[in-house]
């Protein structure tokens, strides 16, 4: 019975040459492309959280405040928000900065010292934004940048890999529907031969079996050319990746498996399914 499954599926394969090259194609591209995404998550997770991460968002004070009523302040935001982590900064270390920053200013900070500068506090959050409304208050000058270049990073990259996903899962699913379509034809496209079988006897595996060999032979094609595609481009990316320090390596191999059997699972599902919905149709 296997050997008949074998040389009548193979006989579907060589008869439909564009249709099974089509199929380990449409296959093998999203499988490896989702393969690639997650190997690229897993590099930029330790250097750009994907998560929610803390950002620090500066907030300088008014130079009229004096020292009681900056530590007022302080110790209002702190019980209002106790989410928030509050540093004031010391204003010879800011100072410091601006002369690291701006080595223009450095003549002047040295002329006229750091007292003239405002209160400056370092808010560290996860939630940005809402730092953002102080700049209502009286006692505050300004509010610096809510994003963060490691939050836009972040963000920019879970959206990329949301977009991939959703791609990969897409394609795949036009690559299952090509699957059962293709069966649905053929068992059209056989169907005397088929029925004549049932005739004499044929069981209904038998029946089965070339149509699953034809479908399982370019799922077969598609797992070895996700496989070797993921692994190929993970290797070109993380020779581009090593410059830049991020933790580049090879797919995990559960990952490749996962991958192997995904290929090569989905079109023998939907292939499955579709002889079962024949056989029903045909005993209704």
């Amino acid at each position: 019975m296997i050997r008949h499954a074998v040389a009548e599926g193979w006989l579907v394969v060589r008869s439909r040459p564009v249709v099974s090259l089509v199929l380990a194609v449409v296959v093998a591209v999203p499988v490896s492309l989702a393969g690639v995404t997650i190997s690229v998550r897993q590099w930029l997770a330790p250097v750009v959280d994907l998560g929610d991460r803390e950002s620090v968002v500066v907030v300088l004070l008014h130079p009229r405040l004096d020292d009681g009523e900056r530590a007022a302040w302080l110790e209002t935001q702190a019980r209002s928000h106790p989410e928030w982590r509050l540093r004031a900064v010391a204003p010879d270390e800011l100072a410091r900065r601006l002369g690291e920053w701006f080595p223009y200013l450095a003549g002047i900070l040295d002329r006229e010292g750091p007292d003239m500068l405002p209160a400056m506090v370092e808010v560290a959050t996860v939630d940005p934004e809402g730092v953002a409304r102080l700049a209502g208050e009286r006692a505050v000058l300004a509010v610096g940048p809510t994003s963060s270049v490691n939050r836009v990073v972040s963000r920019a990259a879970r959206r990329l890999s949301v977009v991939l996903l959703a791609m990969a899962a897409a394609v795949v699913t036009g690559a299952v529907l090509l699957a059962a379509v293709w069966v649905h034809l053929e068992l059209h496209r056989h169907a005397e031969e088929i029925a004549i079988m049932r005739l004499m006897g044929a069981t209904e595996s038998t029946v089965r079996g070339p149509f699953l060999v034809a479908v399982a032979v370019p799922s077969l094609i598609a797992a070895v050319l996700s496989v070797l595609a993921t692994a190929g481009a993970v290797a070109w990316l993380a020779r581009l990746a090593a410059p830049f320090g991020l933790a580049a390596g090879a797919p995990p191999a559960a990952l490749l498996a996962a991958q192997a059997v995904g290929a090569l699972g989905l079109p023998l599902a939907a292939a499955v399914l579709t002889l079962e919905r024949h056989a029903a149709d045909r005993e209704e």
